[in-house]
């Protein structure tokens, strides 16, 4: 995977690094045109330290152009609706209605990773170009997060509308479960998700099995272009 990952960040055409001082992700955003943090990543909503969270930074000649946080969370024997509901009422304020079946057992449990507010600029976003880009940028996030943080699986919350236009896959996210959760008022910036999108540790090795043949495919589409 050590190797898949740092042919992702060569034809990916960036220096990849991670940032675990927090206090410079609100400039760095702000500097990309990102007006918000998600409340779940913000680090004044939250006690993070290195150890359970930092962030992933492209940079272009030393600018950030691409983006994403990763924050972990140790459940221990917690059942994962439980966390979140309880996460969720001190993020937002206010208690959400949970849908009565219960999540899918064994899926997240124990060390879980969230790994989410994605933000890109310069070209890097959903265009052809773009979404190869944030493949190989999510993959590399997806193998430093294990490295990091060796959780069980990593799982990101995703909106209706981007699961239609494929998101999950360029995200790196094998699997696909309902969000259980709703509010009167939505309070999240970009609109509740739908979804929560996972990859379990032991999908990893074929999550990265997967990007190396797409990065064969990227290297003969520009032979077969020269």
């Amino acid at each position: 995977m050590s190797k898949i990952a740092v042919e992702a960040e060569r034809a990916l055409g960036l220096s990849i690094r991670q940032e675990f001082d927090l206090d410079a992700i609100p400039g760095i955003l702000r500097d990309m045109g990102k007006e918000y943090v998600s409340p779940i990543l913000d680090p004044s909503k939250n006690d993070f330290t290195p150890s359970n969270c930092f962030w992933l930074v492209a940079e272009d000649d030393g600018k950030p152009v691409m983006v994403g946080g990763v924050r972990l969370d140790d459940l221990g024997q917690l059942d994962v609706k439980k966390f979140w509901a309880r996460m969720l009422a001190r993020t937002f304020g206010e208690e959400p209605a949970a849908q009565y079946l219960p999540f899918p057992p064994d899926v997240l449990t124990g060390r879980i990773a969230y790994f989410g507010d994605l933000f890109s600029i310069a070209g890097n976003g959903l265009t052809r170009a773009g979404r190869e880009r944030l493949r190989l940028f999510t993959t590399v996030g997806h193998y430093l997060t294990q490295l990091e943080f060796r959780p069980n699986a990593t799982y990101s919350f995703i909106q209706d509308r981007d699961i239609a236009r494929g998101t999950p896959a360029l995200y790196g996210f094998l699997d696909l479960h309902p969000f259980l959760y709703s509010w009167d008022v939505d309070p999240y910036p970009a609109g509740c998700p739908e979804w929560i999108a996972c990859t379990p540790q032991d999908r990893m090795p074929y999550l990265m099995a997967g990007v190396h043949r797409f990065i064969e495919g990227l290297a003969r589409r520009k032979l077969e272009g020269s």
